[in-house]
């Protein structure tokens, strides 16, 4: 029997990625010009991926796996590929114990990679609770521990012990979870670290300074007549093993934002979507029109407790990606967008300055992108890999943002391409 999917927790996974099924993957190369004027082919994944999981390793490359190809049934892939910004290439390496989307993946202290949860597509979405740990230097996957609960939509945290907190989510596409469990690195298993405050799907988690986890917002599916969208927040305690309700609320609801730690400690959360209720209408169909993108962002001072406004975004991003720069500046990616029936990504882009507290525009992306990865390189750009496009098609194209010119390029090999730079107010030249 269908039943609808959590809105928040499946975006492109279900709702999304279904527009696009039957959608065709462009095959005539893209081209761009390296310095010297010369045409250079566009790097691309070896396989196109939305809602994949990536994470920069120890030694400088950055694992991508799983995700959807496609917005068909079956469409969750468990292969895997490594991009080397030595070589500037992307190459398979060995594929996943069973096919994921929407997986975690945590950086571990003996430089693994757990990936924990997310779905599969088995002619039918079915929730994971089974992790698997990634070793890079054999470029196998192992399964590790299970979860004691399947989950999508959930946060991984890694703490200062090394132990991975993994908090909230859906366990069946629409009702929301409250616990959360720890995984233990060096016996493979997991326990329960208690409940937190409220059930929550697709809200944000950031490790503080003090070593607390700082979780906000998110929603929560399984109401009578809608879905609810938190504006509250908490923390988890390490030590004390407790989630604790912190007094102070966001200035808005959010669900589907992001969020990381600046280097002055407080913790920056961006976009999202707001909206007390969202009612669903006809067959799982749901009226995400009903909801507006936040063009708002705010951050938590642990040192006061409270939540503040920072200045505006440039254009409202829901799903966003967040990546901090060298410079301790955030560059904020891609999201939802939809133009009349088709659904997919924006190609916005803009960078958040601490100093100011405001957001400053940069050139868009060359491709409009949603759920996508971009991971910080060790040269200080971004790779910006994968999505839907803003035709609902999930793409292999990347590109990279090059943090000292400001703008997108779509070769890792100094190419650049059409358009002028912008700078952000008050960065570094």
């Amino acid at each position: 029997m269908n039943r609808p999917r959590h809105w928040a927790a499946t975006l492109a996974a279900a709702l999304l990625l279904v527009s696009c099924a039957g959608g065709e993957i462009a095959e005539q190369p893209t081209y761009a010009s390296n310095q010297q004027g010369e045409r250079v082919e566009d790097l691309a994944m070896t396989t196109p991926r939305a809602d994949q999981s990536a994470v920069a390793l120890r030694d400088d490359r950055v694992l991508i796996a799983g995700g959807t190809t496609s917005g068909n049934v079956g469409g969750v892939t468990s292969s895997a590929e490594i991009y080397d910004p030595n070589a500037k290439s992307f190459t398979a390496t060995g594929s996943m114990t069973v096919a994921r989307q929407g997986a975690t993946a945590t950086l571990l202290n003996d430089g693994s990679v757990l990936l924990a949860g997310g779905v599969q597509n088995v002619g039918f979405r079915a929730e994971l609770s089974s992790a698997e740990l990634y070793d890079p230097v054999a470029g196998t996957f192992t399964a590790t521990g299970s979860m004691q609960t399947p989950r999508e939509g959930h946060t991984a945290t890694l703490l200062r012990d090394g132990q991975v907190l993994v908090a909230g989510g859906s366990d069946n596409g629409v009702h929301t979870l409250d616990s959360a469990e720890i995984y233990d690195p060096r016996s493979g298993a997991w326990h329960l670290a208690g409940h937190m405050t409220v059930p929550r799907v697709a809200h944000i988690a950031v490790l503080l300074g003090s070593g607390q986890v700082l979780i906000a917002g998110g929603g929560r599916g399984d109401m009578p007549g809608g879905y609810i969208v938190y504006q509250n927040a908490e923390t988890y305690s390490p030590e004390l093993k407790q989630f604790k309700r912190v007094p102070a609320r966001m200035n808005s609801d959010r669900v589907g934002a992001a969020a990381l730690l600046l280097n002055d400690g407080r913790a920056l959360i961006v976009g999202g979507k707001s909206g007390k209720v969202l009612t669903s209408f006809g067959s799982g169909t749901l009226n995400l029109n009903s909801m507006a993108p936040l063009n708002t962002a705010e951050t938590y001072d642990p040192e006061s407790g409270s939540f503040v406004l920072t200045g505006n975004l440039q254009a409202p991003h829901y799903l966003p990606r967040l990546v901090k720069l060298q410079d301790g500046n955030v560059l904020v990616t891609s999201g939802w967008r939809i133009q009349g029936p088709v659904v997919g990504g924006m190609a916005d882009a803009e960078v958040f300055l601490p100093s100011t507290n405001g957001f400053s525009g940069v050139a868009p992306m060359h491709v409009a992108r949603l759920q996508n990865s971009s991971t910080l390189l060790p040269d200080g750009n971004v790779l910006v890999a994968g999505g839907v496009d803003g035709n609902s098609v999930v793409t292999a194209s990347v590109e990279f943002y090059d943090s000292k010119a400001h703008r997108f390029v779509l070769s890792d090999a100094g190419s650049t391409a059409p358009g002028t730079p912008q700078s952000p107010v008050g960065a570094t030249q």
